[in-house]
Parts: structure tokens; C-alpha cells; sequence
């Protein structure tokens, strides 16, 4: 399926490593633009290197289809910097920006401080808000723009495990904002807002699966769900949805929460 892509700007944050760095992959293989964000350069300039190597022109293998910037996605600055970034490089704001911003897991409520709540209100709904606020106005103008946010299954089948609090609280509550913010922009044009809930992924962090469903090491009083094809994702199985959805065939699509967790989720 051809996805028409090659003269798009796309900005993905988190773009250095796992997920992102697979959705940075996919769009330069679909001939896009592609600028990244994180925290650390060094992963940054390996990943550029990669980028400007796969672009299906073979007469581009240059800084012209994919650079970086270092940015926190949390701070407004670091999000405006970002965006300036990449309109200074590539002649445009972003067409298409995926927020890719990870949130404190490993804490229960008893070992959560207000702080801790803070910290992950910013990291999974702010960062949606100051990666909006930059882009609409423009998205506005030209009537076209696509906004994916990386979130969780935890938005359908809330974690039952006691440090997955703050997922389970701010990943829901940003679904809650890109469907308003649907709500609010879909008449304007070709503007879609869609949020991917993913189930467990095999990025070098997270845990295997085992052959009976279960997360090795995991205890009774800890349980993980089966998942239906008794695997953890791969990136670039994630990737796939989200460019899909950055495309003019997903034009119909805005609001959703969109699940990619191998049957991790059993409700109808």
C-alpha cells in the first residue's frame, strides 16, 4: 500500500531508541522527513546515521531527510525549540508529530509522592499539551496534520499490579485529551488526533513472555494477563500502525485508541 508520505515533516520524540527509534525507521523508509527528539545525543547521532542511509531515494544520504535536536518533551521551551528546529531544517512545521514520552512506572500509590504524580501528569498529558499548542496553529492554516500519541493498554484494562499507578492514572487521562482535542479540530480540514494503547513490546527493557503467557519472574501476587499470541510485540509492529495512521489513507480515523497488544486486552 503506497501511504504517499514523501513530502511530509515528521517529528517523533523519543525517536533514539525502541518504539520511537522504529517509527523514525519506518517514516525515513516511507520517504518523509524526519526530525527526533531525547535527551542524549550520542543516541541521537547513531540513529541520524541510520536514518539518512534508508530513505528509498538513493540519491539522498545526507542530513537533508532526518536530523535531531535534543529536547525534554515535558518543558514548553525544549517543545518550541523542537518544532523551530525542525521548520529551520526541513522548511515546515511538522505534518505529522508523534509524542512518545515514557512515565514513572515502578511506583505504587503508598510510594508515590504528589511530586511523583506531578512529574507524571507532565510526562503523559503536558507533553501532549505543549506539543499541540506548537503545531495547531499551523496545522490550522494548511487544514491537514496528524497527532499520534504512544499510551497504553493500562486506558482499556487499567494494570492490576500495584506500581503501575501512575500509568494507570495519566495514560488515561491523556486519551481523554486527544479525543477532545478531535473533537475540538476534526472539522477543520484533514486533522486527526489518535492515541496507539500498547501492550507489552520487546524493546531490550521490558520482560519476555513466556510460552504460558506469564512475565518471566513475575509472582502470584503480581500476575500478568495472557496474551493471546503468547509473545511481546516488536517495534516496528508498532511503527506500522503509526504510520499508517499518519497517512491520508487513515483520514477517517481521529479520536481513537487505537489497541496494538497481540490480545493482551479481552473486553468487547
Amino acid at each position: 500500500m503506497k501511504l504517499f508520505l514523501e513530502d511530509k515533516v515528521v517529528l517523533v520524540s523519543g525517536g533514539s531508541s525502541g518504539i520511537g527509534r522504529a517509527i523514525a525507521r519506518e517514516f525515513a523508509a516511507e520517504g518523509a522527513s524526519v526530525m527526533i527528539t531525547a535527551r542524549r545525543v550520542g543516541p541521537l547521532e547513531e540513529t541520524v546515521k541510520e536514518l539518512t542511509a534508508i530513505s528509498p531515494d538513493a540519491t539522498v544520504t545526507n542530513t537533508t531527510k532526518a536530523n535531531y535536536v535534543v529536547a525534554d518533551m515535558t518543558r514548553e521551551e525544549d517543545v518550541k525549540t523542537a518544532v523551530a528546529k525542525t521548520k529551520e531544517v526541513f522548511g515546515s512545521v511538522p505534518d505529522v508529530v508523534i509524542c512518545n514520552v515514557r512515565s514513572l512506572i515502578k511506583l505504587g500509590f503508598d510510594e508515590a509522592s504528589a511530586k511523583d504524580f506531578r512529574t507524571s501528569s507532565d510526562q503523559c498529558v503536558v507533553s501532549v499539551v505543549h506539543l499541540a499548542k506548537v503545531v495547531l496553529p499551523s496545522w490550522r492554516e494548511k487544514k491537514w496534520g496528524r497527532f499520534i500519541n504512544l499510551g497504553s493498554v493500562c486506558t482499556l484494562e487499567p494494570h492490576r499490579w500495584h506500581h503501575i499507578v501512575l500509568g494507570n492514572t495519566f495514560r488515561l487521562a491523556a486519551v481523554g485529551l486527544m479525543r477532545s482535542l478531535s473533537n475540538e479540530y476534526a472539522h477543520m480540514g484533514s486533522i486527526t488526533f489518535n492515541t496507539i494503547a500498547i501492550g507489552l513490546v520487546d524493546t531490550g527493557v521490558s520482560e519476555k513472555i513466556t510460552s504460558d503467557g506469564e512475565q518471566q519472574g513475575q509472582t502470584q501476587a503480581e500476575p500478568q494477563p495472557p496474551i493471546s499470541m503468547r509473545r511481546s510485540g516488536r517495534p516496528e509492529e508498532i511503527a506500522a500502525h503509526v504510520v499508517f495512521l499518519s497517512s491520508d489513507r487513515a483520514s477517517y480515523i481521529t479520536g481513537q485508541n487505537v489497541v496494538v497488544d497481540g490480545g493482551w486486552t479481552r473486553g468487547l
